[in-house]
């Protein structure tokens, strides 16, 4: 097993002693083609991580847009109770002066209850327009939640491929270039003008 290990270390050494010393020019374009991949495994892995970015402020902004939604919610609902008992309240003397026998009362209490009447669908009105646009902030956060999150599924995906990618081109030109280290890169020679 020693002879045969000599034998072949023996005819192996003056092979490596005739080995070119220069690169050849096939040697620089494909270290030339292996660059290329790797800037452009390395453009292709920037859009995918901004792409990620992407999906998670769509999830950050969607899952804040719904927890303030919520939060108007229950602020609006405690409002609108308010805005009934106070309207129940401000009612209630009135309607039993305009069942009053005194007909001046009467028609001065149906005057004053539609003016609380009036006021009161004014006040129902806009609370009915905030609330229809913190339901439409609530649905509007719970789409960008939901798209955030198939974005992130998505491209995440596509990320750690990218990012494989990338690694494995560079290994390549890394080992291409360790393989070629061995050899001295020939110098570029200028064209002489005539």
């Amino acid at each position: 097993m020693k002879t045969v290990l000599l034998v072949l270390l023996a005819i192996s050494l003056p092979l490596f002693a005739n080995a070119q010393k220069t690169w050849t020019s096939k040697d620089s374009s494909a270290v030339d083609k292996l660059k290329r991949n790797v800037l452009l495994a390395e453009t292709k892995l920037k859009a995918a991580q901004i792409k990620v970015d992407l999906a998670d402020s769509l999830v950050q902004v969607g899952s804040s847009q719904v927890s303030e939604g919520k939060t108007t919610q229950k602020q609006l609902k405690a409002e609108t109770k308010n805005m009934d008992k106070q309207h129940s309240a401000e009612r209630k003397s009135f309607v039993k002066l305009s069942g009053s026998k005194n007909r001046d009362e009467a028609k001065e209490a149906k005057i004053e209850l539609k003016k609380i009447d009036t006021q009161y669908k004014t006040e129902a009105k806009d609370l009915a327009n905030k609330v229809k646009a913190n339901d439409k902030l609530i649905t509007t956060g719970q789409r960008n939640l939901d798209k955030g999150k198939t974005y992130t599924k998505t491209y995440g995906k596509t990320l750690k491929e990218n990012q494989s990618a990338f690694n494995n081109a560079q290994d390549a030109l890394d080992y291409k270039l360790d393989e070629l280290n061995q050899v001295d890169e020939p110098e570029k020679e200028k064209k002489k003008k005539k």
